[in-house]
């Protein structure tokens, strides 16, 4: 069955106004999720939008009409909320309001179950099947509302505590430095007060969030102001998404670190440590060539799923493996959760440069990224590739013509009515020569 309000891949997002957010929605919404998890106690929790603010009074609405006991968290990150739904018995489900990276004119709706995963696709059509059993009642007009930007002390102190003791860190920290900016979303206050519970001194450089400004200019989509600034201090840097679960990092040399380097640091780690189950990690089709061929150079099998952080989760499970990445900054490591977590995987970092007494600059792995671009073009349809004429012999043509130094990944968006094209190779003019032929074959037969 196609599902008909949750998205392919991460939950509810849309823009604020429009359906599904819409009150009476967002209302039957609660209802139909109450109902699916048989009442209990649901956590919420909601980033930094100001439409957060209306949207948690409905859901919370909807939720206890239905017998569920509701736990407002206040503003915290959506790792916090799966991470806090997995420790306590008591919980039966979590629900996080937020559009992650996305402006603050859009918002979303993140379920969790009592184990702090995301639903699977089947538990998410159950809750739309309870949804359609009756009518969201009468629409009613926007409210007008400010953001309320609380953070729950009590909150920070117990993930903190789990941070402990996962990572044994005690003040080994102490004295360290980094800049850190929250894109003025969810890890703004939140992640600023865990370092410093861990005796970390922070520069923090986002705005103050006023409910509008969430990833505005600021954070893991715009990570250079931030580099910026690490290289100025000569500290470590660190860039969050707008529900923190996303990581960029800087090093005291002014240089990024998206998700595959950061895999890398973390795999040489734990490989020398003995802690990286079958010597194996899980990544992206979006990994970079280079990323994995250095990964198999120093003994790491590396096994390939499609985008979804979800998707990396379920491969380490079925493989007994424990870390896993997307190139966007997506780190998971299965003894801490099943979802990435960018407070956490700072302050892992931060071990990492402890233990080993070397500044994050030393550890830079020594390559080089293969040339890559990408195409996002816009579809009418999302017609199987193989019927799209001509698409599939251009895609033979190109492989051909890298003779094994490059390739060409693409891939319909589980969130846009977009194709996206990936082409890697040795070649840079290959590259844009085949993405642009294989990018006008599409805008020419689906294009929107």
């Amino acid at each position: 069955m196609e599902k008909r309000i949750f998205g392919e891949t991460d939950g509810i997002r849309a823009e604020v106004g429009k359906s599904p957010l819409r009150p009476n929605i967002i209302n039957n919404l609660g209802r139909a999720i109450a109902k699916h998890f048989h009442g209990g106690t649901a956590l919420l929790g909601r980033d930094t939008r100001e439409s957060g603010e209306w949207m948690r009074a409905d859901m919370k609405e909807g939720l206890e009409a239905c017998g569920a006991s509701v736990e407002d968290l206040e503003i915290l990150p959506t790792p916090a909320v799966q991470k806090l739904v997995e420790a306590r018995e008591d919980v039966n489900c979590g629900i996080m309001l937020t559009a992650s990276h996305n402006p603050a004119t859009d918002n979303g709706i993140k379920v969790f179950a009592a184990d702090g995963d995301k639903l699977p696709d089947e538990e998410e059509l159950e809750v739309e099947d309870e949804f359609f059993k009756e009518e969201p009642g009468e629409d009613r007009d926007l409210p007008n509302v400010k953001l309320d930007l609380v953070t729950r002390e009590d909150v920070i102190d117990a993930y903190a505590q789990m941070v402990e003791e996962t990572l044994g860190l005690g003040d080994s920290l102490n004295g360290a430095k980094i800049v850190l900016d929250a894109a003025s979303g969810a890890g703004h206050e939140f992640s600023k007060s865990v370092f410093e519970h861990f005796g970390l001194e922070v520069d923090q450089i986002d705005p103050t969030p006023d409910g509008k400004n969430i990833n505005d200019g600021y954070g893991a989509l715009y990570p250079d102001k931030m580099a910026t600034e690490a290289k100025s201090k000569g500290w470590m840097g660190v860039a969050l998404d707008g529900d923190a679960d996303r990581i960029i990092i800087s090093d005291e040399e002014g240089r990024l670190w998206d998700g595959d380097r950061i895999n890398i640091l973390l795999a040489s780690f734990l490989l020398e440590q003995g802690k990286l189950p079958g010597n194996t990690v899980v990544v992206t089709e979006y990994s970079n060539y280079a990323t994995v061929k250095y990964l198999e150079g120093l003994g790491v099998k590396v096994e390939k799923v499609i985008n979804g952080d979800r998707f990396v989760a379920q491969k380490l499970q079925e493989l007994g493996a424990e870390l896993g990445s997307e190139f966007s900054g997506h780190m998971i490591y299965l003894p801490w959760l099943k979802a990435s977590d960018g407070t956490f995987m700072t302050l892992f970092i931060q071990k990492i440069m402890y233990d080993k007494q070397m500044r994050l600059a030393d550890l830079w792995a020594d390559f080089e990224f293969m040339p890559s671009k990408q195409w996002g073009v816009k579809v009418s349809e999302k017609r199987p590739l193989d019927e799209v004429e001509g698409f599939a012999e251009a895609v033979k043509i190109a492989e051909a013509e890298f003779a094994g130094t490059g390739r060409v990944f693409c891939r319909y968006s589980g969130t846009e009515n977009k194709l996206r094209i990936l082409v890697e190779g040795e070649d840079e003019e290959l590259v844009e020569k085949h993405g642009n032929i294989l990018a006008k074959i599409i805008e020419k037969e689906i294009g929107a």
